[in-house]
Order: structure tokens, then C-alpha cells, then sequence
């Protein structure tokens, strides 16, 4: 018994230092960038009718957590955030720093109205094709 409180006492802290390590900040002010912006433009759309969904909000993070092999810890910004409108077209719209496009990876996740992990994914955008002043375009298909 001892042996099994011991290891879940220990496990608990370790979770608890390890998820503090990753620092969170909000990068919002970017969007406003007046050039070499970086945009991810589509639309979002329903997988049985094709039809658009509008009011869907969409997310872009910077995602750098590191690995265990790198040492613990990262940062995850929030780079941008949009609705998608009534033909469920949405664009967001951002300033990349030059550490984001030298390591990490931007998320783009439609959030809300029953999305999960299983019916809507997330569109990557790895740092070896990041770039500014660039349009990207993909379509949100949702169950």
C-alpha cells in the first residue's frame, strides 16, 4: 500500500511541475501587423450538406513545447483568433516572429458548437513552410 501511495504522490507532483513549465502568453496585438502578415484564409463547412457554418470561431496558436529529449518545457502563443462569417468563409490574419519561423509549429483549431478531437481536426503549419507576407488556404470540413 505504501508503495502505491508513494508512486501516485510522486506522479502527481511530477505532472503538476511538468504542465507549469510551459509558459502561455497571448500574441493577439500581431493581427494588426501593417505588413508581412501571414494569413490562413477558408472556410468552414458541414461534412454531410457541404453547407457553410457560420459563427464557427477559429484559433491560431504558435505551439513550441518541448520534448523530453529538449528539456521540459516550451511556449504556446495565441497568435489569432476569427469567426467565420455567413457563407462560413473566415481569414486570420498575423505577424510570425522570426523564433516562430525557425522552430514550432502554428495550429489553426475551429473551437465551439460540439468540436472535438474527433470531428474537427486541426490544420498544422510546420516552421520549415512558415513564412510572412504568405496566404495559406484550407477548407474546415465538420462532422
Amino acid at each position: 500500500m505504501k508503495t502505491n501511495l508513494k508512486t501516485w504522490v510522486v506522479s502527481g507532483i511530477l505532472s503538476l511541475l511538468l504542465t507549469g513549465c510551459i509558459e502561455k502568453e497571448d500574441d493577439y496585438i500581431s493581427k494588426y501587423c501593417p505588413g508581412s502578415c501571414t494569413e490562413v484564409t477558408g472556410r468552414v463547412l458541414r461534412a454531410a450538406s457541404g453547407q457553410p457554418i457560420p459563427g464557427m470561431q477559429i484559433l491560431a496558436t504558435w505551439d513550441n513545447r518541448k520534448s523530453f529529449k529538449e528539456g521540459i518545457g516550451g511556449t504556446v502563443r495565441k497568435k489569432a483568433v476569427a469567426h467565420s462569417d455567413n457563407d462560413g468563409s473566415y481569414t486570420l490574419r498575423f505577424l510570425l516572429r522570426d523564433e516562430e519561423m525557425m522552430e514550432g509549429e502554428i495550429e489553426i483549431v475551429p473551437q465551439g458548437r460540439g468540436c472535438n478531437e474527433t470531428n474537427c481536426q486541426r490544420y498544422t503549419l510546420y516552421s520549415s513552410e512558415l513564412k510572412r507576407d504568405t496566404t495559406f488556404t484550407h477548407d474546415f470540413v465538420i462532422n
